[in-house]
């Protein structure tokens, strides 16, 4: 550590101007005392200017580019104190008010958390990024409506030159699109007759996955290359999360669809891969009242799915903007072999509560809304046991 407090002066200054936001500043400010004070404290009188999208036809809005990070938030040892009994990190989503300064959400409803039963200080909490998201929304607060999941395309764009700005989406009726500032549509790519589900940044590359749970890789030029055989999985919705390196899907039954692929003819199964037109009409052919949840791990040098049964010490958290998997030794509360989601009518934007998160534990095939089994709430901040 005292190498790093040791920076020159000029080292410092040249990082702290290459810093994104001024959450990120006040956190390079906690660092240490001659951080803070290579560093002036940033003003929060005045609202910091927000990148609008002027976004094409369907959408015809003006959204606005939100980025947050979801990041794993702990109290340093130097500062506990008896008031917390325990000594790990909560999750949490970080950001930026419109005055500049730190806001906390909820990791999965995108609540603002207003309550805290301690004065986050930034010299006695870190914040440790596990992953990055992103949102449109519209200047009324209130969600960009048609696109339903999106990343900048390149990651390395910069927010300042709006010429090279461009932002790939999962668009209506799953629908893979393209478009960079200052076009007048949406490019779509890959074959018009698929659904995609989810889009991921894995390996600094972007994949996405479509209803039948092949994974296409998205070459800089724009062009889709199929990465992965087709998982034959058929739930409703497929996730994409990365876990310890390697790709896992996350293959969702829920609200009646069936829960296993086996009341089905593989011939059926086949001919909808090809046929999008006959993916409905099957997903209705079977129903069960019960969420199930298979999951998948993408095996690159066979190329092959491979069934998982345990997760292990890892948690799955399926977001509406972004999904990534964590350690529940990282934790407070909860446990490990289980997955974090939103259920169905979230996904459609309403209701977004507490309530509304769901945990499905892989050892039991058991799904239980969060505020049933008060335990596992405890990974997410503020907790409940103090």
């Amino acid at each position: 550590m005292s190498l790093w407090a040791d920076l020159p002066t000029e080292v410092l200054d040249m990082i702290s101007k290459c810093l994104d936001s001024r959450v990120d500043l006040l956190c390079f400010r906690a660092v240490c005392t001659s951080w803070r004070y290579s560093a002036s404290l940033p003003s929060f009188d005045q609202e910091i200017p927000r990148l609008v999208l002027k976004l094409p036809p369907p959408f015809h809005a003006d959204a606005i580019l939100m980025q947050t990070a979801v990041c794993r938030m702990e109290l340093t040892s130097k500062h506990r104190s008896s008031f917390f009994s325990f000594s790990k990190s909560w999750l949490v989503k970080v950001g930026q008010s419109k005055y500049g300064q730190l806001q906390l959400w909820n990791p999965l409803t995108n609540h603002i958390i207003k309550y805290s039963p301690t004065p986050l200080n930034l010299i006695d909490f870190k914040f440790v990024q596990l992953n990055r998201a992103f949102s449109l929304k519209r200047s009324r607060r209130s969600l960009a409506s048609g696109i339903i999941k999106f990343v900048p395309f390149p990651m390395s764009a910069s927010y300042s030159d709006m010429d090279e700005f461009g932002i790939l989406a999962i668009c209506h009726e799953g629908k893979l699109g393209y478009w960079r500032s200052g076009d007048v549509g949406w490019t779509l790519l890959g074959d018009m007759n698929f659904q995609y589900d989810d889009i991921i940044v894995w390996k600094d590359q972007f994949y996405v996955i479509d209803t039948w749970g092949r994974v296409y890789w998205i070459h800089p030029s724009l062009k889709v290359i199929q990465y992965s055989p087709p998982l034959y999985g058929c739930g409703k919705q497929k996730n994409l999360v990365e876990s310890c390196g390697d790709l896992y899907v996350v293959d969702r039954y829920l609200d009646g669809e069936r829960s296993t692929c086996e009341d089905f003819d593989y011939e059926d199964v086949m001919d909808c891969i090809y046929d999008s037109g006959r993916v409905s009409n099957l997903r209705k052919q079977s129903r069960s009242t019960a969420a199930e949840m298979r999951v998948y791990k993408l095996d690159e040098e066979l190329g092959t799915w491979v069934d998982v049964k345990s997760l292990d010490d890892q948690i799955f958290v399926l977001g509406t903007d972004c999904s990534l998997s964590i350690s529940c030794r990282d934790f407070n509360g909860g446990k490990g072999n289980c997955i974090y989601f939103m259920d169905g009518d979230d996904y459609a934007r309403r209701g977004l509560s507490a309530c509304s998160i769901h945990v499905f534990q892989l050892e039991d095939r058991s799904s239980e809304k969060l505020d049933v089994i008060p335990e596992f709430s405890d990974i997410f901040w503020p907790p409940n046991t103090f």
